[in-house]
């Protein structure tokens, strides 16, 4: 049985809806945070990545300066919550490679730097209570389902135009901008479950990011000067283990933008 249109279709009010919802579990991570830091704190930057993915649908219901402020408070978020987890992440990431290579002990290099202290919760509820706040004063309820699904495409054909030039560069900000605009597409498609191919777009948008993520910690770990050192098989591990990455994330990347743009946008207006 086919899905009532009101039903399966995201409308602005639903889009308002969603945000709103979002920052309220936002501020129960940052609650959480005094007993379950680590995994709270994680969390909560998945779910700032979340919203703005959803901003990106929302956009010609908000303002120019209102949507700028509404980045700011989230970019203070995810900001804040950056540096102990990035810590935690080069440690299993080093791990990881030390037993994958099967590396002697001696090699394993130590992170520099002393692991940070939790950022304050008054100002993470801060920054989302006025987060909040600007969510009220938009027009985002106006929006219709053609408008969004306007948005949607448009997050898939800059993802699409940054893969053709990931084929052509090993640029660490092409790649950057692409795995965010990934991380887009897989997090709109999870709120767009009715228009077609949704389930595989979201599978391979979903692994595409992991496989994109795992590059960009490699690529930051490189710099690191404990692994930058002349002789150290640090530098062959990590650029043996990017290239084997790239061939795996170009490939999925294809496969997941294989559509034209044109013919994609047909798709899912048409499925609405």
């Amino acid at each position: 049985m086919k899905q009532n249109r009101e039903t399966a279709g995201l409308t602005g009010r639903k889009l308002k809806r969603l945000l709103h919802q979002l920052c309220e579990r936002a501020q129960e991570d940052v609650r959480r945070m005094s007993t379950h830091e680590e995994s709270a704190t994680h969390q909560l930057r998945v779910r700032v990545k979340k919203i703005m993915a959803l901003l990106r649908l929302a956009n010609p219901g908000i303002e120019k300066h209102t949507l700028q402020a509404m980045r700011k408070h989230l970019r203070a978020v995810k900001n804040a919550c950056a540096g102990n987890r990035d810590h935690v992440v080069q440690g299993r990431l080093i791990d990881k490679l030390t037993r994958r290579f099967h590396l002697a002990a001696k090699h394993r290099p130590q992170l520099m730097g002393q692991t940070l202290k939790a950022p304050p919760v008054s100002g993470l509820h801060h920054q989302l209570y006025a987060f909040g706040q600007l969510i009220d004063s938009t027009c985002i309820q106006s929006l219709t389902e053609e408008q969004i699904l306007e948005q949607h495409a448009r997050c898939y054909r800059k993802g699409r135009h940054l893969m053709k030039q990931a084929f052509e560069t090993k640029d660490k900000r092409t790649l950057h901008r692409w795995r965010h605009r990934v991380k887009d597409l897989y997090y709109q498609s999870l709120v767009l479950p009715h228009l077609r191919g949704c389930a595989r777009r979201i599978r391979r948008a979903r692994r595409l990011g992991q496989l994109l993520g795992r590059d960009h910690d490699l690529a930051n770990l490189a710099t690191e000067p404990a692994f930058a050192m002349r002789r150290s098989p640090w530098v062959q591990v990590i650029h043996e283990h990017r290239e084997r990455l790239r061939e795996r994330y170009l490939s999925l990347g294809h496969r997941l933008y294989s559509p034209p743009c044109t013919r994609f946008s047909g798709k899912i207006l048409h499925s609405a």
